[in-house]
């Protein structure tokens, strides 16, 4: 927050903020961190979250950043990011791509479980060869919808698989039992 513009913040839960982009700005800091400027206010080190991660990227766009009080606080929602400006929208798309960074799973090759609540996947992916280890694979080896592969790996790096049924037949043979 811009210690500039000092005032009493008012933090309402309840209400739902959509944000206008002809009136957003967003710039990059050297370190990496997105500054906003909205409304006369100045927002660093703000935190874009998608509010729907598997069905769209550029759509329902939370931005929060941490107070003095070390408290987050939602600025507002972009609707939809096509609704902002060529560079703003590379600058926030940069951003998501990196934070939201998740390999495609293209071949599974073997499951095996160790008994011990975990199971070690060996995968072809878009990041290449990886032996998958899953923790308390019941809820991190999910299925979210009839086709779409979900998978969160003991370091909680992620990785998905847009379509199931696409995978090759010996693929699909080895996911039959785990999905």
């Amino acid at each position: 927050m811009d210690t500039n513009n000092i005032e009493e913040e008012i933090y309402e839960v309840d209400r739902l903020t959509i944000l206008d982009c002809q009136k957003l700005s967003i710039s990059k800091e050297k370190s990496g961190y997105l500054t906003v400027e909205y409304d006369g206010r100045t927002y660093r080190k703000v935190n874009p979250t998608r509010l729907t991660p598997f069905y769209s990227k550029t759509t329902y766009i939370s931005l929060s950043y941490e107070n003095d009080e070390k408290e987050f606080r939602e600025i507002g929602i972009i609707r939809d990011m096509k609704e902002l400006t060529d560079e703003q929208y590379r600058l926030l798309d940069d951003y998501l791509e990196y934070k939201y960074y998740m390999p495609e799973i293209t071949k599974v090759y073997n499951i095996k479980d160790n008994m011990r609540g975990s199971i070690f996947v060996k995968a072809d992916t878009t990041s290449g060869s990886k032996t998958i280890c899953i923790r308390d694979w019941y809820q991190n080896f999910r299925m979210l919808s009839y086709d779409y592969l979900y998978v969160c790996d003991a370091d909680g790096n992620k990785y998905f698989c847009p379509d199931i049924h696409k995978l090759d037949k010996k693929s699909r043979l080895v996911l039959e039992m785990f999905t």
